[in-house]
């Protein structure tokens, strides 16, 4: 009898053990999901802000693409008028564009790591092409 009652007593405690460990792996797993959704979820919207940069960014370099071309058709009818500094200083700012264009096209592909120093860099680099720009307007008005 007292056998018995050690052997009861030693297969209670057994099964609550197990059945601990089973809530505990459960328990475990459901956290693992979590950690597992939540990681997902911020890739997402690292992927979301990524993609409202680049298309912000897109506009915005078109917009200064068309100021730059009707300047350049601006400066191409007053051919005669026109110093050749302001000619340098307008492929300046094309080349400036396409540099630009090209860290937009680097940021497509950019990590979470190296995401911030691509976005200071363009966003310095529309504030250049802009001050350039609006330089360029001041220049030919007062020449």
């Amino acid at each position: 009898m007292k056998n018995s009652k050690i052997i009861l007593f030693i297969t209670i405690v057994a099964l609550t053990f197990a059945a601990c460990s089973e809530k505990t792996k459960t328990e475990a797993e459901k956290a693992g999901e979590q950690i597992e959704n939540t990681v997902q979820a911020m890739g997402n919207d690292f992927e979301a802000k990524k993609d409202q940069f680049i298309v912000s960014a897109e506009k915005e370099i078109e917009e200064i693409n068309e100021k730059i071309e009707k300047l350049d058709k601006k400066i191409e009818d007053n051919s005669n008028e026109v110093e050749r500094e302001t000619k340098e200083a307008l492929q300046s700012l094309k080349d400036e564009k396409e540099e630009l264009h090209q860290e937009l096209s680097e940021l497509e592909n950019a990590s979470k790591e190296n995401w911030e120093r691509l976005t200071a860099s363009i966003e310095e680099g529309f504030e250049d092409l802009k001050r350039g720009y609006n330089s360029l307007l001041e220049d030919m008005k007062t020449s």
